[in-house]
């Protein structure tokens, strides 16, 4: 999927839709707020603009008439529908007009065109171009539900909202395989028995990734019925829920990117700063970290000593070129890179990424000095590990010296729970909320980890068997890490012992080694489809031990 799903987004939007209108010279686009996040997430204006659309505009704004064909890409939502028909009743505001809906049209909402003379007497297309996904990179899609987490699994989470939630995602979702033309093995993990000390709502937690791959194997199947998705399998999907691996959000990840969204200041992907001029003049700036930098992605999923390793060797390879640029050789500073770029103009584009990256790394360093993220992130790891106790965890809030931000403290505990279930109770959450400086507030959301399936206090009865998946003892380690194949302990970064459980499963699945009992099929697979199982899939991240001496386990 790597550069294949911009592609075809591209082709869906560029070529089938804007390029099947035919002796159009100019068209303005009308988007919503879905659909603009679609296009911008995947192309730029430059490629709209290129197939004679000459203006862009909100469906929800008020519009001024003008003589151009109107291009509709909308979801197909009762309230586009009404905004649609008004732009032409009582009397159009556009020549003519294409209506392109993002994913499966009721027949209700059909009829209410129909019943509207004028847009139906300017219509010239009416269709379904099943695109309403979004592209985060180019191995990454989200359908676009921030609040999801809280509304599918949280403590006021209702059957009615949590409906509509799988709905969108299955929509969403079945549109992605649309656009691919892919169809896939659905395969889930199976939801844990719900036990009497789990918070309310668990019946309908255990069974959410079931109703997801439920829902998109209905919807999957309309499409192959129209051809639009191929009539065998073409790939693998795996449904998870957050419980699969409530650690993974939590835990302080020591790679670029993560490094960047967790501690420093970002909207979107864009990064805001504040950068020094040649005229010694404080500046604020902004930049997009995207694909289209080759800096961020060289560097954004290497683990961060490396990361400082790769920027002093551009920055020495750039002073190379130019023996008279002005500055230390040795400081990789912003005061010389701008000498750099003063003496090599020619290279103005490359050290400016490269200033920018050095801005972004320099901040993370403060952030992680400031915040003792170091020392917190090798006790984060301890603990995960088991080669560290609660004991350790109290010495460390308790020492003087570490001056902890009420989110780092959290982390830690919630870190420490997620792999030691049952070792709560009320005295100690009241001990542990005292000694971390914490609120009640903040003590609820660690405890929350109990929505995820972790079993955070101490059971009065335990169950007789089934441990806390429900299951005998099979599942019961779920949280726990090993250390990742290859670390060693002499030269290895104590940050980087760990990987996400999402790589093995996924390692797991590509080499056709997972349970079918713990994850099993929506509908089994014909047998031919599982004939060509291949190696493992590699992973993302730049791994590599060697480098600078970045909290190395015996530094």
């Amino acid at each position: 999927m790597e550069s294949s799903c911009r592609n075809a987004i591209k082709e869906r939007v560029l070529k089938d839709m804007l390029g099947s209108i035919k002796g159009s010279r100019w068209k303005v686009l009308i988007l919503d707020d879905v659909t603009t996040k679609v296009l911008s997430s995947s192309m730029r204006m430059s490629d709209i603009q290129e197939h004679n659309v000459s203006l862009v505009e909100s469906i929800g704004k008020v519009r001024e008439p003008l003589p151009l064909t109107a291009v509709y890409f909308l979801q197909p939502t009762e309230e586009n529908i009404e905004r649609i028909i008004s732009d032409f009743d009582p009397s159009p505001i556009y020549h003519s007009c294409h209506i392109f809906f993002s994913s499966h049209v009721k027949s209700k909402h059909v009829e209410m065109i129909q019943q509207c003379d004028m847009l139906v007497d300017k219509l010239r297309t009416l269709k379904e171009t099943n695109l309403e996904f979004m592209l985060v990179d180019s191995r990454t899609v989200m359908t676009d539900q921030p609040d999801a987490l809280v509304r599918l699994m949280g403590a006021n989470a209702e059957e009615r909202s949590r409906k509509d939630d799988v709905n969108i995602m299955v929509s969403r979702l079945a549109t992605l395989f649309s656009t691919l033309s892919e169809y896939p093995v659905i395969r889930y993990r199976q939801g844990r028995i719900p036990q009497p000390s789990d918070p309310p709502g668990a019946a309908g937690r255990s069974t959410l990734a079931e109703r997801v791959c439920q829902g998109l194997l209905e919807k999957l199947k309309s499409y192959q019925k129209s051809g639009v998705v191929p009539s065998k399998p073409t790939c693998d999907v795996l449904v998870l829920d957050r419980s699969f691996d409530p650690l993974a959000p939590v835990i302080h990840e020591w790679t670029y990117e993560a490094m960047v969204y967790d501690l420093l200041k970002m909207e979107g992907n864009m990064f805001k700063y504040q950068a020094v001029t040649g005229e010694n003049k404080t500046v604020d700036r902004e930049s997009v970290l995207d694909e289209s930098d080759p800096l961020w992605l060289e560097l954004r999923h290497t683990f961060i000593a490396e990361v400082y390793q790769s920027l002093a060797k551009h920055f020495q390879e750039a002073q190379a070129k130019n023996k008279k640029a002005t500055g230390n050789k040795s400081e990789m500073s912003m005061a010389a890179i701008r000498s750099l770029i003063t003496a090599l103009p020619q290279f103005r584009d490359i050290l400016s990424r490269l200033s920018l990256h050095i801005q972004i790394s320099s901040d993370i360093k403060l952030v992680s000095n400031q915040r003792s993220l170091t020392d917190v992130g090798e006790l984060e790891q301890d603990l995960v590990l088991g080669e560290k106790n609660s004991k350790d965890l109290i010495s460390f809030l308790a020492d003087p010296s570490h001056q902890l931000a009420p989110e780092d403290c959290m982390r830690l505990f919630m870190c420490y729970l997620a792999t030691h279930p049952e070792k709560m109770d009320p005295d100690k959450r009241q001990q542990w909320q005292t000694l971390a400086k914490l609120s009640p507030r903040d003590m609820d959301t660690v405890f929350n980890l109990g929505y995820l399936g972790v079993q955070v206090m101490k059971l009065a009865n335990k169950p007789e068997k089934g441990g806390l998946f429900g299951k005998k003892d099979k599942r019961k380690t779920v949280f726990t890490r090993q250390r990742k194949e290859g670390w060693d302990e002499e030269s290895g970064y104590a940050l980087f012992r760990i990987e996400p459980l999402l790589k093995d499963l996924v390692t797991d699945l590509v080499r056709g080694r997972l349970d079918a009992d713990e994850y099993p099929y929506v509908e089994p697979p014909p047998a031919d489809a599982e004939a060509d199982k291949g190696a493992a899939v590699q992973s993302a991240r730049v791994g590599g031990q060697r480098g600078l001496n970045w909290a190395k386990r015996n530094a």
